[in-house]
């Protein structure tokens, strides 16, 4: 043990009392490698009168090889690398970083600019379905009032799926949502409803956007509502006489929308159901008539359906949302 620690002793103060130098970097192919201890110092190091010094004449680039390592990998890199892919890297950098720059003002701080009357309406369903001051109190999750609905519709759901099994089970990835009723307002503006029109709000839960429909636009002849779970549809039905002021007529139905006849509507709203499959709701939207307005949440359309225009929505926090409005071919 005294033999290993006075070797460690040696090894440690050795190149400081020969007096080595580090030398300087050698190149090999085009990058550098800078080694931080000399061939020559390892040589030396074993010492002629050692029984072990025999290996290295039969090895002569063994210690070569063992302190052949930089410390500065990224400089070397950098050395060997091409100027234009480094400006090309820098150049996506800066590009990425103004991008995110760019998106910051939209967060937390757009808001929708809507009409008087498109703000009073919004107002009016808002009163109805948030209508005690316990309601109204915000949580992280939204209003207490919608935290009641939810779980109002998870009951509704549960239900329903009692002595199903899961093959039976139409519904099984429900999870219940309300649309922003201004970024409703903002697609009824882009889709250019006109009056007498027919709307249909597939999915329409506790009937908020359904109502919200019905109200920014009373030139509306009848909105209806189709929801799956029977209890959201008495839900629905309890708050339509609650929503004051002018709007159009509304019905609410109970039923699948992948069975819903919509030969007759002239507007229709798909708000942000992730529940829905494409499968349903294609079935159902084949039924609409050519020239037949589509307005979508998160949802794009493609074949037999030409896109009008896309709405942003700055909701106020970092999930921001897209609404699309089509046209029936």
């Amino acid at each position: 043990m005294k033999c290993a620690s006075l070797f460690l002793v040696y090894f440690s103060i050795l190149p400081r009392t020969l007096g080595f130098t580090i030398p300087a970097a050698s190149r090999s192919g085009d990058v550098a490698t800078r080694r931080t201890v000399s061939t020559t110092l390892y040589k030396s190091f074993i010492l002629p009168e050692s029984p072990y010094s025999f290996a290295l004449p039969a090895h002569p680039e063994l210690p070569s090889l063992l302190t052949a390592y930089s410390d500065d990998p990224l400089g070397d890199l950098l050395f060997g690398a091409n100027g234009i892919v480094i400006a090309g890297i820098l150049a996506t950098a800066v590009a990425v970083g103004a991008g995110f720059v760019a998106l910051l003002p939209k967060v937390g701080s757009a808001k929708f600019t809507l009409t008087e009357e498109e703000q009073a309406a919004c107002d009016r369903v808002d009163a109805a379905y948030d209508a005690a001051k316990w309601e109204k109190e915000m949580t992280e999750e939204g209003t207490k009032g919608y935290v009641n609905r939810r779980r109002k519709a998870n009951e509704a759901k549960e239900q329903y799926q009692k002595g199903l099994s899961r093959r039976e089970m139409k519904d099984r990835s429900l999870r219940y949502s309300e649309a922003d009723l201004g970024f409703i307002a903002c697609l009824l503006r882009a889709a250019e409803p006109s009056a007498g029109d027919v709307c249909y709000d597939l999915g329409s839960g506790a009937g908020r956007s359904t109502m919200a429909l019905s109200s920014i636009f009373p030139g509306f002849s009848l909105v209806v509502g189709i929801e799956f779970l029977a209890g959201l549809t008495k839900m629905a039905n309890g708050y339509r006489g609650k929503v004051k002021g002018r709007k159009a007529t509304v019905q609410f139905q109970t039923g699948d929308i992948g069975d819903a006849d919509l030969s007759g509507a002239d507007c229709v709203f798909v708000g942000p159901a992730s529940y829905m499959s494409d499968a349903d709701l294609g079935a159902s939207l084949s039924s609409l008539p050519s020239g037949a307005t589509v307005m979508t949440i998160d949802k794009r359309l493609s074949g037999g359906f030409s896109l009008v225009t896309e709405v942003a929505d700055p909701s106020g926090d970092l999930v921001l949302n897209t609404g699309y409005v089509y046209t029936k071919q």
